[in-house]
């Protein structure tokens, strides 16, 4: 289980922190060479939309599956549950092939049940009964920078963005909207027993921390 703490910065405030988090801390090292990289994800929920109004009301113990890929590379894919408790956040994932992906966002999941890995067998049995779908897509640009010693992880997201006609994120060449201004830049610091003060200093993350879903707002977007 490890802390997260999110705020909310301007473009140019995000540049000047960019500066000072290079200084001690490492980009991560699965970024490309300006240090930023893509993420694409689909996230799943029911026909009711328990797990948006579960963020909403703040239900203390929630679980969120999606699917998400890098860059654009389309040959290698990650199925993750997050958890929340309370205030700390869990991540489980595996990996799935593209044929794999493609079966779920058309619905051909009675594979999976007796599939190996425990979470793609557990993603079946909530499609089963809770009827979860792939349903909200969200797509942003992330800079991420990691300081080992304490395993403290600090992400600049932006350009945050989401898919309106179809369940399949697969489809690069469908409208992408922005959900945010083009000056909205999400922090989000994430680390495990305690957060060095030099990094507490550097973000002043706790001095203003904000709630932020980037899956609430692509889901509500319209």
């Amino acid at each position: 289980m490890r802390h997260e703490i999110k705020t909310r910065v301007t473009a140019a405030e995000a540049a000047a922190l960019r500066t000072r988090l290079a200084a001690v801390m490492q980009r991560d090292k699965h970024a490309r060479p300006d240090g930023t990289y893509e993420i694409h994800s689909i996230y799943f929920d029911t026909p009711t939309d328990r797990a948006l109004m579960e963020k909403q009301v703040g239900v203390p113990v929630r679980h969120k599956y999606r699917i998400r890929y890098y860059n654009d590379n389309l040959e290698h894919f990650r199925l993750e549950c997050k958890s929340k408790v309370v205030k700390l956040c869990h991540k489980r994932g595996t990996s799935l092939t593209r044929s794999e992906v493609e079966r779920i966002c058309q619905g051909d999941i009675d594979w999976m049940l007796s599939d190996s890995r425990e979470l793609v067998r557990e993603l079946c049995l909530q499609m089963k009964r809770e009827l979860l779908r792939p349903r909200v897509q969200v797509h942003y640009l992330r800079e991420a920078f990691v300081y080992g010693p304490a395993n403290v992880r600090v992400t600049l997201d932006s350009d945050i963005r989401t898919g309106v006609y179809s369940p399949d994120f697969l489809k690069v060449d469908q409208p992408r909207p922005r959900t945010q201004s083009p000056d909205f830049v999400l922090i989000e610091v994430k680390y495990d027993e305690y957060l060095p003060e030099i990094i507490r200093l550097i973000t002043n993350c706790q001095s203003r921390p904000m709630s932020f879903s980037k899956f609430e707002a692509c889901h509500t977007y319209d």
